[in-house]
């Protein structure tokens, strides 16, 4: 297995982890909080929606800039 594939497999494995723990926590399951409630949370203050904004403006760049 070559490092590229052995990198996308840990980020497929990363996602999927991901997508299950969202939907325990919108399930209600094991205690989670579901991600809408987090980033609700967040969003009241001011810092926490600039928190956002820059995670959001990070992540479009790095997914779509190339």
């Amino acid at each position: 297995m070559t490092a590229r594939a052995l990198v996308v497999v840990a980020y497929v494995v990363l996602a999927l982890a991901a997508v299950a723990l969202g939907l325990a926590g919108r399930a209600g399951r094991l205690g989670l909080v579901s991600v809408t409630a987090v980033v609700d949370s967040v969003r009241v203050s001011r810092t926490g929606r600039l928190v956002v904004v820059l995670g959001w403006a990070w992540l479009g760049w790095h997914l779509l800039a190339r």
